[in-house]
């Protein structure tokens, strides 16, 4: 072998050596920004460990250690809504506010177990309603329900006057559905209500996102309504829900839903030079997305229902007025698997979108070890995570995106 060959082989091998180096410093940089950009919310095992795309709401499970001190757990086993034993009826009315002790719920409970006489006496035997109101309105799965049928039709602002002083939270939680005497048809009674209703509905939902299941105060405050309704409008109302079995619907409709509760977001890094904000909105903008509060969102051209979203990884948000000195070195696209109607086809819809965004500006979509997004483990979240939590949440009586799941998980 001659020298000249020797120091061929030589100089190849210093390009190879350098190459790998650099790459390996890329590997390095990309990581350290991606770790800056996108922390891992929790400590994953199994499966969980291998992708690092699922961001539970944070607000659900604040809700569940204020109520109880404990943490849920990471996974559970499924309970379906349509499964819950139901409440047991009862004649008593618990107590009135949120800050209810329990004391004062033990003397409802016995005041209210008594008969009223007075209230039975002037009450006149009142015919049900024809039919109920629909399940997008007031549902048994989801709502503890007590029903007045009135003697005569009221004015929507007399229902709505026993929800005054309520704290948010309560009028959150509490609606009165009534049938329009006029129409016949069930809806909801808001303040621009101006029709009137005999046949009424009063729902207390049993658990939410914010704040999480009802407990013995949201009950109390829920019967307490429905007894000054019926005795204002002089009729007796139907049992209402046993307090227990109530409180125990509660706490099983919200652990399916902690175990729904799952949103995707794919994460994508700039290979090099940061992604610049005149062509993020160019490429937000040709995709059918619009700028709301500080994000891109994609809604659903018939409906508008929200599909998925498109953040700005650094905490920035985006302002029309900044846009053009805005850059950034990641971006996030956001699918909330319960609120996503046709959850599968959205993912699948984000993704492409996400792969547009990455071809055009350079950038990788990453997972939790800060390495490319492969085909297959894309393909793995949305069987493992959309399809599976859909579905179970169709055999639940809940549709994705659908007028119940908007009150849950929201």
């Amino acid at each position: 072998m001659t020298e000249l060959q020797i120091g061929v082989f030589a100089l190849c091998g210093l390009l190879v050596a350098g190459v790998l180096a650099y790459n390996k410093w890329q590997e390095i940089q990309h990581r350290k920004m991606a770790e800056r950009m996108f922390p891992s919310a929790r400590v994953r095992s199994g499966a969980e460990a291998e992708i690092d795309v699922l961001f539970r709401r944070d607000a659900r499970r604040a809700a569940v250690e204020a109520k109880t001190g404990d943490a849920p757990p990471e996974r559970m086993e499924s309970r379906l809504p349509g499964a819950f034993a139901a409440p047991r009826a009862e004649d008593g009315l618990a107590a009135q506010d949120d800050d209810i002790t329990d004391d004062e719920i033990e003397d409802d409970e016995i005041e209210d177990n008594a008969p009223d006489d007075e209230a039975s006496d002037r009450a006149p035997e009142i015919s049900a309603a024809s039919d109920e109101p629909p399940r997008d309105l007031l549902w048994s799965g989801i709502d503890a329900i007590a029903a007045l049928d009135l003697a005569a039709p009221v004015h929507a602002d007399e229902i709505l006057a026993f929800f005054q002083d309520m704290s948010p939270r309560s009028r959150k939680l509490l609606r009165w559905v009534g049938q329009n005497e006029a129409q016949g048809a069930w809806e909801l009674l808001t303040p621009e209500s101006r029709a009137t209703y005999r046949h009424l509905r009063l729902g207390l939902q049993l658990t939410d996102r914010e704040s999480g299941p009802v407990g013995a105060g949201e009950f109390a405050l829920f019967t307490r309504v429905a007894r000054q309704a019926a005795k204002a409008h002089m009729v007796v109302a139907d049992p209402l829900p046993d307090r227990q079995a109530t409180l125990d619907q509660a706490q099983q409709l919200e652990q399916f839903c902690y175990e729904s509760d799952v949103q995707i977001g794919v994460n994508l890094i700039s290979r090099e030079s940061p992604f610049p904000g005149t062509k993020i909105r160019a490429l937000a903008e040709a995709s059918g997305m619009t700028l709301e509060e500080g994000v891109y969102a994609r809604r659903d051209e018939k409906t508008g229902a929200p599909l998925f979203s498109l953040q700005n990884a650094e905490g920035r948000v985006f302002d029309a007025d900044d846009l053009k000195n805005l850059r950034s070195n990641g971006l996030i696209f956001l699918l909330d698997v319960p609120l996503t109607p046709h959850g599968q086809y959205v993912y699948r819809q984000m993704i492409d979108t996400a792969k547009r965004f990455a071809e055009t500006l350079d950038g990788v979509l990453i997972d939790d070890r800060r390495q490319p997004l492969s085909e297959a483990q894309l393909a793995q979240i949305c069987q493992s995570y959309v399809i599976e939590i859909q579905r179970r949440m169709e055999a639940a009586g809940l549709t994705p995106g659908g007028a119940l799941a908007r009150r849950l998980f929201r």
